[in-house]
Protein backbone atom coordinates (compact mmCIF):
# COMPACT_ATOMS: atom_id res chain seq x y z
CA UNK A 1 0.00 0.00 0.00
CA UNK A 2 1.22 3.73 -0.57
CA UNK A 3 0.17 6.54 1.59
CA UNK A 4 -1.99 9.55 -0.11
CA UNK A 5 -0.01 13.17 -0.03
CA UNK A 6 -2.03 15.90 0.09
CA UNK A 7 -2.56 16.49 -3.08
CA UNK A 8 -3.87 12.31 -3.52
CA UNK A 9 -0.99 11.31 -5.51
CA UNK A 10 0.49 8.24 -4.16
CA UNK A 11 4.25 7.84 -2.54
CA UNK A 12 6.40 5.14 -1.52
CA UNK A 13 7.10 5.21 2.54
CA UNK A 14 10.14 7.83 3.34
CA UNK A 15 13.61 6.51 4.16
CA UNK A 16 14.75 8.61 6.99
CA UNK A 17 16.61 11.05 5.91
CA UNK A 18 19.81 12.34 7.46
CA UNK A 19 21.44 15.37 9.27
CA UNK A 20 23.42 16.40 6.32
CA UNK A 21 20.53 16.30 3.61
CA UNK A 22 18.49 17.85 5.68
CA UNK A 23 20.98 20.67 6.41
CA UNK A 24 21.39 20.99 2.55
CA UNK A 25 17.98 21.66 2.11
CA UNK A 26 18.02 24.12 4.55
CA UNK A 27 21.24 25.78 2.92
CA UNK A 28 18.98 25.60 -0.13
CA UNK A 29 16.46 27.60 1.25
CA UNK A 30 18.22 30.45 3.38
CA UNK A 31 17.99 28.84 6.64
CA UNK A 32 19.98 27.04 8.94
CA UNK A 33 19.31 23.69 10.48
CA UNK A 34 20.85 23.39 14.41
CA UNK A 35 21.78 20.09 15.35
CA UNK A 36 21.20 19.00 18.99
CA UNK A 37 24.57 18.86 20.65
CA UNK A 38 23.69 15.80 23.03
CA UNK A 39 25.14 12.56 22.01
CA UNK A 40 23.61 10.25 24.83
CA UNK A 41 19.88 8.59 24.00
CA UNK A 42 17.14 10.20 26.19
CA UNK A 43 19.45 12.83 27.77
CA UNK A 44 18.26 16.38 27.19
CA UNK A 45 16.85 17.34 23.62
CA UNK A 46 19.07 14.09 21.88
CA UNK A 47 18.06 13.60 17.80
CA UNK A 48 16.06 17.03 17.81
CA UNK A 49 16.95 19.93 15.73
CA UNK A 50 15.95 23.45 15.05
CA UNK A 51 15.58 25.86 12.13
CA UNK A 52 16.61 29.42 11.92
CA UNK A 53 16.63 32.14 9.05
CA UNK A 54 19.93 33.58 7.82
CA UNK A 55 19.67 36.46 10.68
CA UNK A 56 19.68 33.63 13.39
CA UNK A 57 15.64 34.35 14.02
CA UNK A 58 13.83 31.08 15.18
CA UNK A 59 11.76 29.59 12.86
CA UNK A 60 10.77 25.96 13.63
CA UNK A 61 11.88 23.86 17.09
CA UNK A 62 13.84 26.25 18.99
CA UNK A 63 12.21 26.38 22.76
CA UNK A 64 13.49 27.89 25.92
CA UNK A 65 14.44 24.15 26.67
CA UNK A 66 16.29 23.43 23.73
CA UNK A 67 15.41 22.35 20.09
CA UNK A 68 11.79 19.97 20.04
CA UNK A 69 11.84 19.47 16.39
CA UNK A 70 12.09 16.14 14.74
CA UNK A 71 14.29 14.99 11.28
CA UNK A 72 10.42 14.45 9.75
CA UNK A 73 8.57 17.57 10.97
CA UNK A 74 11.87 19.63 9.62
CA UNK A 75 12.03 17.68 6.39
CA UNK A 76 7.95 18.84 6.07
CA UNK A 77 8.81 22.03 6.71
CA UNK A 78 11.14 22.49 4.44
CA UNK A 79 8.92 20.65 1.45
CA UNK A 80 5.91 22.92 2.79
CA UNK A 81 8.34 25.93 2.52
CA UNK A 82 8.97 24.93 -1.13
CA UNK A 83 5.68 24.39 -1.87
CA UNK A 84 4.33 27.59 -0.51
CA UNK A 85 7.01 30.04 -2.19
CA UNK A 86 5.94 28.21 -5.64
CA UNK A 87 2.55 29.01 -4.89
CA UNK A 88 3.31 33.20 -3.67
CA UNK A 89 5.39 33.32 -6.64
CA UNK A 90 2.71 31.89 -9.00
CA UNK A 91 -0.20 34.99 -7.59
CA UNK A 92 2.25 37.84 -7.43
CA UNK A 93 3.61 36.86 -10.91
CA UNK A 94 2.18 39.73 -13.17
CA UNK A 95 0.13 38.27 -16.80
CA UNK A 96 2.26 39.21 -19.66
CA UNK A 97 0.91 42.67 -21.23
CA UNK A 98 -1.03 41.38 -24.40
CA UNK A 99 1.07 43.34 -27.04
CA UNK A 100 -1.56 45.02 -29.39
CA UNK A 101 -0.20 45.89 -32.88
CA UNK A 102 -1.13 49.36 -33.89
CA UNK A 103 -2.50 49.65 -37.61
CA UNK A 104 -3.05 52.34 -39.43
CA UNK A 105 -5.94 52.25 -41.04
CA UNK A 106 -6.85 54.05 -44.06
CA UNK A 107 -9.53 56.64 -44.07
CA UNK A 108 -12.63 54.72 -46.39
CA UNK A 109 -14.50 57.33 -48.33
CA UNK A 110 -17.92 58.01 -47.76
CA UNK A 111 -19.93 55.93 -50.34
CA UNK A 112 -23.71 58.32 -49.36
CA UNK A 113 -23.72 62.13 -50.47
CA UNK A 114 -21.33 64.56 -51.92
CA UNK A 115 -17.91 64.73 -51.76
CA UNK A 116 -16.69 66.50 -48.27
CA UNK A 117 -13.92 69.02 -48.01
CA UNK A 118 -11.21 67.44 -45.23
CA UNK A 119 -10.99 69.61 -42.52
CA UNK A 120 -8.44 69.94 -39.94
CA UNK A 121 -9.92 67.88 -37.13
CA UNK A 122 -10.52 64.87 -39.99
CA UNK A 123 -7.79 61.96 -39.77
CA UNK A 124 -5.80 62.10 -42.21
CA UNK A 125 -4.41 59.17 -44.91
CA UNK A 126 -1.61 57.10 -42.86
CA UNK A 127 1.43 57.10 -44.64
CA UNK A 128 2.95 53.27 -45.60
CA UNK A 129 6.27 52.98 -46.36
CA UNK A 130 7.01 51.06 -49.22
CA UNK A 131 10.24 48.57 -48.89
CA UNK A 132 13.13 49.60 -50.82
CA UNK A 133 14.67 47.28 -53.26
CA UNK A 134 17.58 45.55 -52.61
CA UNK A 135 20.74 46.91 -54.54
CA UNK A 136 21.02 45.38 -57.62
CA UNK A 137 24.72 43.53 -57.44
CA UNK A 138 27.17 43.60 -59.91
CA UNK A 139 28.51 40.50 -61.38
CA UNK A 140 31.76 39.33 -60.15
CA UNK A 141 34.74 39.21 -63.53
CA UNK A 142 34.99 35.81 -64.73
CA UNK A 143 38.70 35.93 -64.25
CA UNK A 144 38.19 36.56 -60.61
CA UNK A 145 40.13 33.60 -58.53
CA UNK A 146 38.25 31.22 -56.79
CA UNK A 147 38.61 32.12 -52.95
CA UNK A 148 40.50 29.24 -51.15
CA UNK A 149 38.64 26.96 -48.41
CA UNK A 150 40.32 27.13 -45.55
CA UNK A 151 41.99 23.99 -44.35
CA UNK A 152 40.44 21.74 -41.30
CA UNK A 153 42.81 21.41 -39.19
CA UNK A 154 42.12 18.38 -36.63
CA UNK A 155 43.76 18.54 -33.51
CA UNK A 156 44.38 14.47 -31.55
CA UNK A 157 42.61 14.08 -28.73
CA UNK A 158 44.83 13.75 -25.56
CA UNK A 159 43.66 10.80 -23.73
CA UNK A 160 42.36 10.48 -20.12
CA UNK A 161 44.93 9.85 -17.55
CA UNK A 162 44.94 6.34 -16.54
CA UNK A 163 42.79 5.19 -13.60
CA UNK A 164 44.98 4.85 -10.43
CA UNK A 165 43.64 0.99 -8.98
CA UNK A 166 43.21 1.23 -5.01
CA UNK A 167 45.70 -1.32 -3.16
CA UNK A 168 44.90 -2.24 -0.05
CA UNK A 169 48.36 -3.62 1.44
CA UNK A 170 49.92 -4.07 5.24
CA UNK A 171 51.90 -1.12 6.67
CA UNK A 172 55.26 -0.77 5.88
CA UNK A 173 57.78 1.37 8.24
CA UNK A 174 57.66 4.06 5.49
CA UNK A 175 54.31 4.82 5.56
CA UNK A 176 54.45 6.23 9.13
CA UNK A 177 54.64 9.70 8.08
CA UNK A 178 51.44 9.40 5.75
CA UNK A 179 49.73 8.00 8.38
CA UNK A 180 50.52 10.37 10.71
CA UNK A 181 49.17 12.86 8.67
CA UNK A 182 45.64 11.64 8.08
CA UNK A 183 45.47 10.89 11.98
CA UNK A 184 46.29 14.70 12.06
CA UNK A 185 42.56 15.12 10.89
CA UNK A 186 41.12 13.62 14.15
CA UNK A 187 40.58 15.75 17.27
CA UNK A 188 43.30 15.11 19.82
CA UNK A 189 46.83 15.51 20.32
CA UNK A 190 48.88 15.65 17.43
CA UNK A 191 50.22 12.52 15.47
CA UNK A 192 54.28 12.77 14.24
CA UNK A 193 56.31 9.73 12.38
CA UNK A 194 57.96 8.67 15.40
CA UNK A 195 54.62 8.01 17.93
CA UNK A 196 53.20 6.13 14.56
CA UNK A 197 56.71 4.19 13.76
CA UNK A 198 56.48 3.13 18.23
CA UNK A 199 53.15 2.08 18.41
CA UNK A 200 53.26 -0.05 14.70
CA UNK A 201 55.62 -1.78 16.37
CA UNK A 202 53.28 -2.48 19.10
CA UNK A 203 50.22 -3.20 17.18
CA UNK A 204 52.94 -5.88 15.63
CA UNK A 205 54.13 -7.45 18.65
CA UNK A 206 49.96 -7.57 20.27
CA UNK A 207 49.15 -9.87 17.17
CA UNK A 208 47.52 -6.58 15.39
CA UNK A 209 48.35 -5.17 12.11
CA UNK A 210 48.07 -1.48 10.09
CA UNK A 211 46.21 -1.95 6.68
CA UNK A 212 46.89 1.58 4.67
CA UNK A 213 44.72 1.92 1.61
CA UNK A 214 47.01 3.69 -1.72
CA UNK A 215 45.87 5.01 -4.92
CA UNK A 216 48.87 6.85 -5.98
CA UNK A 217 49.89 7.83 -2.08
CA UNK A 218 48.01 6.92 1.04
CA UNK A 219 44.75 8.14 1.19
CA UNK A 220 43.17 5.79 4.55
CA UNK A 221 44.03 3.06 7.07
CA UNK A 222 42.98 0.98 9.52
CA UNK A 223 43.94 -0.60 12.63
CA UNK A 224 43.06 -3.83 14.52
CA UNK A 225 44.41 -5.80 17.13
CA UNK A 226 43.13 -8.67 19.12
CA UNK A 227 41.41 -8.74 22.31
CA UNK A 228 40.96 -11.60 24.28
CA UNK A 229 37.99 -11.25 26.69
CA UNK A 230 36.86 -14.19 29.31
CA UNK A 231 33.24 -13.77 28.30
CA UNK A 232 33.57 -13.97 24.21
CA UNK A 233 36.92 -15.23 23.91
CA UNK A 234 39.39 -13.50 21.14
CA UNK A 235 37.47 -10.83 19.73
CA UNK A 236 38.76 -8.58 17.05
CA UNK A 237 38.50 -5.09 17.75
CA UNK A 238 39.03 -2.29 15.00
CA UNK A 239 41.08 0.73 16.82
CA UNK A 240 41.14 3.13 14.01
CA UNK A 241 39.55 3.43 10.53
CA UNK A 242 40.37 6.39 8.84
CA UNK A 243 40.04 7.97 5.09
CA UNK A 244 41.15 11.46 3.39
CA UNK A 245 38.54 13.69 3.72
CA UNK A 246 38.91 14.35 -0.57
CA UNK A 247 38.23 10.41 -0.74
CA UNK A 248 35.58 9.62 1.56
CA UNK A 249 32.15 8.03 -0.03
CA UNK A 250 34.04 6.69 -2.71
CA UNK A 251 34.57 2.77 -1.26
CA UNK A 252 37.75 3.13 0.48
CA UNK A 253 36.60 2.59 3.93
CA UNK A 254 34.14 -0.56 2.92
CA UNK A 255 37.89 -1.66 1.28
CA UNK A 256 39.58 -1.30 4.45
CA UNK A 257 37.37 -2.68 6.64
CA UNK A 258 36.60 -5.95 4.12
CA UNK A 259 40.56 -6.65 4.35
CA UNK A 260 40.70 -6.36 8.25
CA UNK A 261 37.67 -8.81 8.37
CA UNK A 262 39.33 -11.54 6.59
CA UNK A 263 42.63 -10.99 8.64
CA UNK A 264 40.52 -10.81 11.87
CA UNK A 265 38.94 -14.13 11.07
CA UNK A 266 42.55 -15.98 9.88
CA UNK A 267 43.81 -14.71 13.10
CA UNK A 268 41.19 -17.33 15.07
CA UNK A 269 38.77 -14.35 15.81
CA UNK A 270 34.52 -15.06 15.62
CA UNK A 271 33.60 -11.58 16.22
CA UNK A 272 34.54 -8.22 15.24
CA UNK A 273 33.75 -5.08 17.15
CA UNK A 274 34.69 -1.22 15.67
CA UNK A 275 35.34 1.63 18.11
CA UNK A 276 33.36 4.79 16.14
CA UNK A 277 34.80 8.51 16.81
CA UNK A 278 32.03 10.65 17.62
CA UNK A 279 33.91 13.51 16.11
CA UNK A 280 33.80 11.91 13.02
CA UNK A 281 30.42 12.75 10.77
CA UNK A 282 28.60 9.99 9.88
CA UNK A 283 31.07 7.68 11.30
CA UNK A 284 28.37 5.54 13.66
CA UNK A 285 25.84 5.44 10.21
CA UNK A 286 28.88 4.03 8.39
CA UNK A 287 29.12 1.00 10.74
CA UNK A 288 25.44 0.71 10.89
CA UNK A 289 25.11 0.43 7.09
CA UNK A 290 27.67 -2.52 7.05
CA UNK A 291 25.38 -4.27 9.89
CA UNK A 292 27.18 -3.20 12.62
CA UNK A 293 24.64 -3.41 15.85
CA UNK A 294 25.00 -1.11 18.59
CA UNK A 295 26.08 -3.19 21.95
CA UNK A 296 27.56 -0.81 24.44
CA UNK A 297 29.45 2.70 25.22
CA UNK A 298 32.90 2.98 25.78
CA UNK A 299 34.29 5.29 28.50
CA UNK A 300 37.94 6.71 28.48
CA UNK A 301 39.64 8.39 31.36
CA UNK A 302 43.67 9.86 31.36
CA UNK A 303 45.63 7.85 33.64
CA UNK A 304 46.70 10.21 36.48
CA UNK A 305 50.92 10.67 36.31
CA UNK A 306 51.03 9.00 33.07
CA UNK A 307 51.27 11.27 29.72
CA UNK A 308 50.38 9.42 25.92
CA UNK A 309 54.84 9.91 25.34
CA UNK A 310 55.76 7.92 28.41
CA UNK A 311 57.09 4.00 27.08
CA UNK A 312 55.01 1.35 28.53
CA UNK A 313 56.14 -0.68 31.59
CA UNK A 314 57.61 -4.22 30.41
Amino acid sequence: MFPSNPHGERTAMKEEIGPDELRAMAEHRGMKLVRSRKRTPGVGDYGKYGLTNASGKPLLGIGEAGLTASAEEVEEYLRGGTLSSWKLSAETTPDAKTLKKKIAVADRPDDEGPMRRRTSSSPRRSQVEVPKAPARREPLPADRPARAKPALRIVPKEPPPPEKNLVVRPAKTADAAPVAKLMNQLAGPKADKARVTANMELLRKSRGQLLVAEQGAVIGCCAWAVVPTIQRGPIGRITLLLVDKPERRSGVGTALLSAAEGAIAKAGCREIEAMSDIMVNNAHNFFRSLKFEQKSYRFVRIIEGRSSDSAPTR
